[in-house]
């Protein structure tokens, strides 16, 4: 078995075997030379198999939706211990009278190349006199994300902002996205990607003078960017063709940003195609305004209403302070007929922003066709 499947991020409070009260600073000398000795093959199966306890159970990479396990010792060998060095760093440790819970990172590495970093805890009690490892928790960071649109920036904050601006994006807020999008601009002039926000806004107004000159200046930026970046950058065209094929190479270099895959899907008039393109967003990010969205007028657009209608109710129910949210399901409501409901959505979504004059003016429209029906009718 491998060993780097095994080891600590938080844990429960379980029943452990009674010992002595434990130090700080003992735990601390455990934890880091346990971990550190994992290397030169069979030279350190003996070290690392006497530090775990009989009843260890481990959670390893819990972000694939697996379950705790006890750790079976049988068969370990040292050949997962391939490393040449390692280097525990402790962030903290809790103190629980006869164990304690360790908080750290492991960063394994062969000739200076670091193969992997773990972010873990674990709880350590002692046996026969002995600290062991009793409960152990690990996600790696391979396992995580790593296809993301990611910015090229080292702004303090400048990932929370660049988020905001995104979801901003996603919500067809264009103007708080280019507010956003010029503060990032002004604060670190070097971030190619700050432009994002102001590149949505200058093309949903079809201002191409304007998204000429951003587009240009955000690549002029981008020696440092990604791929994927660059490629997004130049996915803002009014050439449909071109800004497809744009969005496929982002999308290959960035294959679980899921807006990319929103903005991709959009254009595409095989549905079925784009559901797919979507559900892979929507299954890591079940709760987003942007993927319910437009997984929601795609199910309507393939005539799958059922569906269409829990996305956008996630949308609303998920999104409540979004306007975009009320006025797609108010398009919804439209398209099955039910013309009350359509209305009250048009009119949340105007009575959370004013500057939402269409959803009013959907809403009016609707009294005008109702006012048209006769009683008979």
């Amino acid at each position: 078995m491998n060993t780097k499947q095994i080891i600590p991020i938080s844990l429960l409070v379980l029943t452990f075997s009674a010992c002595t009260q434990l130090s700080e600073d003992d735990v601390r000398e455990f934890a880091i030379n346990h971990i550190e000795s994992q290397v030169g093959y069979e030279a350190g199966i003996e070290g690392y198999l006497d530090g775990l306890s009989e009843n260890l159970i481990v959670w390893s990479n819990p972000v694939w939706r697996n379950t705790p396990a006890e750790y079976i010792a049988d068969g370990a060998d040292g050949s997962s211990l391939y490393e040449d060095s390692i280097k525990a760093t402790i962030h903290d440790i809790y103190m629980m009278g006869n164990h304690a819970n360790v908080y750290g990172t492991v960063q394994w590495y062969i000739d200076g190349v670091n193969t992997t970093y773990r972010n873990f805890s674990g709880i350590v009690g002692k046996e026969d006199g002995k600290l062991k490892w009793q409960r152990w928790l690990g996600v790696d960071n391979s396992e995580l994300a790593q296809g993301f649109l990611w910015p090229s920036t080292e702004l303090e904050g400048g990932l929370y902002a660049y988020n905001e601006m995104r979801n901003a994006m996603m919500n067809l807020e264009f103007d708080l996205a280019k507010l956003i999008s010029d503060t990032l601009v002004e604060k670190d002039p070097n971030w190619a990607t700050a432009h994002l926000g102001q590149l949505q806004y200058y093309w949903a107004k079809n201002d191409v003078e304007n998204l000429e000159k951003v587009m240009n200046l955000a690549l002029s930026k981008t020696d440092n960017s990604s791929r994927a970046e660059k490629h997004f950058i130049q996915s803002y065209t009014r050439d449909r063709e071109i800004g497809q094929r744009e969005l496929e190479l982002a999308m290959m270099h960035a294959p679980d940003d899921h807006m990319i895959r929103i903005w991709y899907a959009w254009e595409l008039e095989d549905n079925k195609l784009a559901i797919d393109i979507l559900k892979r967003a929507w299954w890591r990010l079940p709760e987003h305004g942007g993927v319910n969205n437009m997984l929601g007028y795609k199910y309507m657009a393939d005539g799958n209403m059922e569906k269409a209608k829990k996305h956008f109710e996630i949308f609303a129910r998920a999104n409540a302070d979004v306007p975009n949210a009320f006025d797609s399901y108010g398009d919804f409501y439209i398209k099955a007929g039910d013309l009350d409901k359509a209305k009250k959505m048009f009119l949340k979504a105007y009575e959370l922003d004013s500057s939402w004059t269409a959803s009013k003016e959907k809403a009016e429209r609707i009294d005008e066709r109702m006012s048209r029906i006769s009683p008979e009718e």
